[in-house]
């Protein structure tokens, strides 16, 4: 009886635990080492992806709180930071319906397949894939890292320490993630344009002579 009486106390007692939402909200900006294209994107994160959450729990700041990462929200601030310093024209939407937009424009589906806050540090995977509208995948790659280690701050501040424990962990490996994933489009699109260029002037070279008339 006794045991029993303490498990539905316990369960009581997670059932009243504090649950605390941990996204970045707006973190502070910062430049990237990327040249400018002169050329626009959109940046398409669904639904879904912004409005999952993942559980946290963690013994060490305290069992009787729970936190719900939203990677999916961080993820797209850290677009909003990145990408309109890489790209001369930005946007953001949840849902790309094709418009009238310049050749060039490029479009990026980004999603976050895992996400995970364990071992006092946070591990992301975000998933890339770039085109042109109406063209195949110039980019279509997984990208995962982990963030710097948050040991210390969780052991010192407890439960006050452990959300901003989450934040600068997935921040660290987000800004990881975007430096491989920068590095990729930009070979993408140099590629693309050289396979443009290329195509061009076999073009121009190949097309047979006008016969003059008598």
């Amino acid at each position: 009886m006794k045991i029993a009486y303490l498990g539905l106390l316990s369960l009581l007692f997670l059932n009243t635990a504090c649950t605390h939402q941990v996204t970045f909200d707006d973190p502070s900006h910062y430049s990237i080492a990327t040249p400018r294209q002169d050329t626009g994107t959109t940046a398409v994160i669904d639904r879904q992806t912004l409005e999952n959450s993942v559980p946290i729990r963690a013994f060490m700041t305290g069992i009787a709180h729970k936190w719900e990462a939203q990677p999916g929200d961080m993820l797209r601030q850290v677009a909003d930071i990145e990408l309109p310093q890489m790209f001369s024209d930005y946007e953001f939407v949840t849902d790309y319906d094709e418009q009238t937009k310049p050749a060039d424009w490029i479009v990026l589906e980004l999603a976050v397949p895992n996400y995970e806050f364990d071992e006092f540090r946070a591990a992301v995977s975000v998933r890339a894939i770039a085109y042109r509208s109406g063209e195949a995948p110039i980019l279509d790659e997984t990208y995962s890292a982990e963030g710097d280690t948050q040991g210390a701050k969780m052991f010192w501040a407890g439960a006050f320490g452990m959300k901003s424990a989450i934040r600068q962990s997935s921040l660290d490996a987000y800004q990881k993630i975007f430096v491989e994933l920068r590095s990729d489009l930009l070979k993408a699109l140099e590629a693309q344009a050289d396979s443009s260029t290329t195509a061009a002037v076999y073009a121009r070279v190949t097309v047979p002579a006008t016969e003059n008339g008598p």
